[in-house]
């Protein structure tokens, strides 16, 4: 009888394991660019859409702060833009394989000639899902990231 239910035990427990393995399975996994970045590369255009200013950051507590402060995690599904080329920040921001990486256009956070910034940058991720479109979630600390890696003045 002991070996009975036991068998009955391990047989409970095996379903139970594999339910649970199941579910996960299923359930689509949400990656968030602020855990699975890695390394960002910044390229800063000019106004004929040039690479001008070039800059990469690899220190884990920088890359942290430069994605938490673009907040590409928290925007809403938009329309993406026509032209990306008008963008004066070009950021790739890279994980730990393909997956990970995502291509972010910074829009309105650098002035043209004499103009000043505008005052409400815009920040578009692109993902296969779309686009995703907001404002920074930290403009001082996303302005002190990107002196830091030398594509701001």
């Amino acid at each position: 009888m002991r070996a009975r239910n036991n068998a009955v035990v391990a047989v409970v427990a095996a379903l139970i394991i594999a339910g649970i393995a199941y579910d996960r399975r299923r359930t689509p996994v949400e990656t968030r660019a602020v855990e699975t970045t890695r390394a960002v590369r910044i390229v800063r255009r000019d106004s004929t859409a040039l690479p001008e200013k070039k800059g990469l950051v690899r220190d884990p507590v920088h890359v942290r702060a430069l994605t938490e402060a673009l907040g590409v995690d928290v925007h809403p599904t938009a329309q993406c833009p026509p032209d990306y080329a008008v963008a004066e920040l070009g950021i790739i921001l890279s994980g730990n394989d393909v997956y990970a990486r995502r291509n972010v256009y910074l829009f309105g956070m650098v002035g043209d000639g004499d103009a000043s910034p505008s005052a409400t940058p815009t920040v578009v991720s692109v993902t296969s899902a779309g686009c995703r479109v907001g404002p920074p979630a930290d403009l001082a600390t996303l302005r002190r990231e990107l002196v830091s890696a030398g594509v701001l003045d």
